[in-house]
């Protein structure tokens, strides 16, 4: 069973000012307790099947409306998106496509390029690098594992790789071969929490590796979050939401109810991947 067979709907889950003297002692209050937030996690833009596929095929294979993300990050207090292509073939044309939703929402988003090691191979340390230097973007996003000419490329350009890999050893291995790169390993080490193991693991791999943080998304028991949060320091984890398939609004109240001191919150919401990004 795959990551997308554990899609489902989500609830938007709310919170409430205290009760102020004034208005304006209430928009005080309010711009006192909030911080920036960022959610480095969401897919947006055209797929392989765009146009092609009916009311069954699956959103991440055709669009991923970047709309639908605006309107929930505002709903939700979201200030910035990360946003990198769904699945393709190829991504030389799905990552320019990123790159001009960046472009189109000023301030909104931060692009990600997203490549297949295998179907590009002797031609993404090219492509990265136009991307990078020309496009505008500030990572990549990868499912599969990153093959030598991947890892070169992001160590000259300097980028953080987002990474879902299909074992936390494979990550790991990979992390520790490559210190000088910043590792982002997606959904706590395992999509919807099918395999605890690889929680733990995903733990484990921070604690020892200081290039490996872990991304937030898609944590269906919340425990392992309450875990991550209470062994790791606040610098080792970054709130993703995976959206628009997983709603951000839900993702973002799983980190309040870890309930973190206002520094820690700071850090998983928005510090440590502007910390990881180029160019700030």
């Amino acid at each position: 069973m795959n990551r997308r067979d554990f899609l489902g709907g989500g609830v938007l889950l709310g919170s409430s000012l205290a009760v102020t003297d004034s208005p304006a002692a209430a928009g005080q209050e309010q711009s006192r307790a909030r911080c920036l937030v960022i959610d480095a996690h969401v897919h947006a833009g055209k797929g392989h099947k765009y146009g092609k596929g009916d009311a069954t095929t699956p959103p991440w294979e055709t669009y991923n409306d970047p709309e639908v993300t605006l309107r929930r990050a505002e709903e939700a207090g979201i200030d910035r998106s990360v946003i990198f292509p769904i699945e393709n073939r190829t991504f030389e044309k799905a990552n320019e496509e990123i790159a001009g939703i960046v472009n189109k929402y000023p301030g909104k988003f931060i692009g990600f390029a997203k490549h297949d090691p295998e179907n590009e191979a002797g031609r993404i340390k090219n492509l990265l690098a136009r991307e990078i230097k020309e496009l505008g973007l500030r990572g990549l996003k990868l499912h599969k594992n990153p093959t030598p000419e991947v890892l070169e490329a992001v160590a000259d350009l300097k980028v953080p790789i987002l990474w879902h890999p299909r074992r936390v050893s494979d990550f790991s291995a990979i992390a520790a071969a490559y210190p000088h790169i910043s590792f982002i390993m997606a959904h706590l080490g395992s999509y919807g929490s099918m395999d605890l193991a690889e929680h733990f693991r995903a733990i484990d791999a921070a604690r020892r590796h200081p290039n490996v943080y872990l991304e937030t998304s898609s944590v269906l028991l919340v425990e392992w979050l309450e875990r991550a949060a209470r062994e790791l320091p606040a610098e080792k984890l970054i709130f993703g939401s995976d959206g628009p398939d997983l709603d951000a609004r839900v993702e973002l109240h799983k980190i309040k109810l870890l309930k973190l001191p206002r520094d820690k919150e700071e850090k998983v919401l928005s510090g440590n991947i502007l910390r990881l990004l180029p160019g700030r």
